[in-house]
């Protein structure tokens, strides 16, 4: 399984793919990433040369695809805590800087006067 790691190559097109009869070794990946909308998952297939491929993940027995579902959990764990480690890091930037600013201009924030 596999952190989005930039490092790799983009998927080949049709063109620059190995040829259907020659032997394509690597392993199944899971590309992790936070998005707008939350976590995305993508499978991919990862090639001992480097290449990252579009392919759906294939587990060839029960207890490799349990090892590799666990490790997802983790995966996705790990960007959902980091997502809400950056959102409370914003939350309080911004927070900072309503302070800062009403500690500059403080008629600015003065409440309207009763009528």
């Amino acid at each position: 399984m596999s952190n989005n790691t930039p490092a790799l190559e983009p998927t080949p097109t049709a063109a620059e793919a190995p040829a259907a009869d020659a032997p394509l070794r690597g392993r199944s990946v899971f590309m992790v990433e936070t998005v707008a909308a939350g976590v995305a998952v993508r499978p991919a297939f990862l090639a001992e040369d480097g290449r990252l491929l579009d392919l759906p993940a294939v587990f060839p027995d029960m207890n490799y695809a349990m090892a590799q579902i666990e490790e997802l959990k983790q995966l996705v764990s790990t960007h959902f805590s980091q997502a809400a480690q950056v959102g409370a890091q914003v939350i309080a930037a911004q927070a900072a800087a309503n302070a800062a600013a009403a500690a500059a201009n403080p008629e600015a924030i003065a409440p309207a006067p009763a009528v």
